[in-house]
């Protein structure tokens, strides 16, 4: 005689679920106890939910398959909620098995109870609250069906501890025996479509053609891109929250950087376009909201394409077209000519090249991201939370292997070091993880989990002493800025990385360029996890 939670890892088994991640309580004990029944499925420990949201993140993003991650009711799950919402924007493929207290105790305020189901909803993109032991499979059928359709993102099933506990019968009911076989979707564009964006391509006019994580998730279109981008003289940006880098070198001429994230500087940048070209993209998301109507509105025709209709945007002047965007991009380079040449940009200088929050470089701080960049080996994974650092390390980062580089997508701090932990199961590339001082005090727990499967994860913190990015928005208000500092107490990184047995590495801002080459060699070197903070001085 078998139990529910025994045959909820037994169909994820078949499904090829290998491990799930978690961070465990009272409500998720009758999992614990099936895990520890059997052998296929890996149970990874977090000692926090940010860690293993974070992790399970990683690795999805990297892999793009289902990474299931087991949360504990309602606290749990509050822990665990930024970390969702980070995954939510970057449309991670995530199984979240969320533990419930007693349903025979739900109308009696239940110690660690609550309507779960209100409390992630906003944040996934279904939800099943299971209360009846007939319901789970077909609600785990429909939850993994949902997963497979791009574009994906988390999904929740909310376990209430008794129904795991329910006996049942070992059975052939064809629900449990049968796969679940991907969903088909999409259909190619209409030739019409193709002509229409073809003749929009050679058009005279200026062209701006913003390309957003969505549309580059598929090495294969890369080239296809660039063709395409040529093709129409295009200006080509990246989207204002890009998280991955664009299909283009910074040294190609159309390329212009990566959109402001200010609604007027936004405005002044797309200003000068008459076409405007969106391919799976959230041009318009911003930080701030301006006080003033985006002129350009009234002014360009817009033209998106995307896979999601949640994601267009009805400005005026606007076409939509909903279709596959790899098969879009592929009909549209197939009515390319195969000579093409390099073309001038439609505007010359669209947009100035990132600089630092008050537009000046501070050359110390220059050099550093400049030698480190040379360091980074093209095959290295970065994953960037970096925040104010930003620019200036893509300014020199020159990434050419797909799928090596992940930034922060929802603006939730503490990803970068548990993303960059989960990217270490079940691949071989090494991993650095490129994280602020208040990013990485949000995910330090990670480390530990890092530490106990000795994994060859590289954290380097950039401790420049306090929230650098909101003062870059206060630029003369020192009062503000003492309000934002991390300054006193100092603190001692060293005691506090080396009790989640980590090797660390400190070094300080400017440094001599051999002791920096010395420390880098000794920090990636390492067989377990290793940590390098370095000190901007005050």
């Amino acid at each position: 005689m078998a139990n529910y939670a025994d045959y909820l890892l037994m169909w994820l088994g078949r499904q090829g679920v290998s491990r799930i991640f978690g961070n465990p309580g009272t409500t998720e004990l009758p999992l614990i106890e099936a895990l520890a029944r059997q052998s296929k499925i890996e149970y990874v420990l977090g000692i926090h939910e940010t860690a293993v949201c974070a992790m399970a993140d990683g690795l999805a993003r990297l892999t793009r398959t289902i990474q299931v991650v087991s949360l504990h009711a309602a606290p749990g799950l509050a822990n665990a909620e930024a970390m969702i919402y980070n995954a939510a924007f970057s449309h991670s493929p995530l199984l979240l098995l969320i533990g419930q207290q007693d349903t025979r105790l739900r109308y009696e305020r239940p110690f660690l109870g609550a309507d779960l189901k209100d409390m992630i909803k906003p944040l996934v993109v279904d939800v099943w609250d299971i209360t009846e032991p007939d319901h789970l499979l077909r609600s785990l059928r429909q939850a993994w069906a949902r997963l497979q359709v791009e574009p994906s993102g988390p999904v929740a099933l909310i376990l209430p501890m008794n129904i795991l506990s329910e006996p049942v019968a070992i059975h052939d009911d064809p629900l449990w025996q049968a796969p679940v076989l991907p969903l088909r979707t999409g259909s190619p564009p209409s030739q019409e479509i193709i002509e229409e964006f073809l003749s929009l391509l050679v058009s005279p006019w200026p062209k701006a053609l913003v390309v957003g994580d969505r549309a580059v998730q598929n090495p294969e279109v890369l080239a296809d891109l660039a063709r395409i981008a040529h093709y129409g003289h295009c200006d080509v940006f990246s989207e204002p929250f890009a998280t991955q880098l664009t299909f283009l070198p910074w040294a190609d001429p159309c390329y212009q950087g990566r959109l402001p994230r200010a609604e007027a500087e936004l405005s002044q940048c797309l200003s000068p376009y008459r076409h405007i070209i969106g391919l799976g993209t959230e041009m318009f998301r911003v930080f701030t909201r301006g006080k003033e109507h985006l002129p350009w509105w009234d002014q360009a025709i817009i033209t998106q394409v995307d896979s999601d209709v949640r994601y267009f945007h009805y400005a005026p002047g606007t076409t939509s077209v909903l279709t596959s965007l790899d098969a879009f991009i592929s009909a549209v380079r197939k009515h390319l000519p195969d000579n093409l040449t390099h073309e001038a940009p439609a505007v010359s200088g669209g947009l100035e090249r990132p600089q630092n929050g008050n537009g000046e470089r501070n050359d110390e701080r220059e050099q550093f991201w400049s030698t480190l960049a040379s360091w980074i080996s093209p095959d290295m994974i970065v994953v960037d939370e970096s925040i104010s650092a930003q620019n200036a390390l893509l300014r020199h980062l020159q990434r050419r292997e797909p799928k090596t580089y992940y930034a922060q997508a929802g603006g939730s701090l503490g990803w970068g070091i548990g993303a960059a932990v989960g990217m270490c199961f079940d691949q071989e590339k090494p991993v650095i993880a490129i994280v602020g001082d208040g990013s990485a005090l949000f995910g330090l727990y990670a480390l530990w989990t890092a530490a106990q499967y000795q994994l060859p994860v590289r954290i380097l913190i950039y401790d420049n002493h306090g929230y650098q990015i909101l003062k870059d928005q206060l630029p003369d208000n020192p009062r503000a800025h003492s309000l934002l500092d991390i300054r006193g107490p100092t603190i001692h990184w060293q005691p506090l990385l080396t009790g989640l047995s980590c090797s660390v590495f400190e070094s300080e801002l400017p440094g001599n360029p051999w002791e920096f080459a010395q420390i880098w060699q000794q920090f990636i070197s390492q067989t377990g996890p290793s940590v390098w903070v370095v000190h901007e001085k005050i």
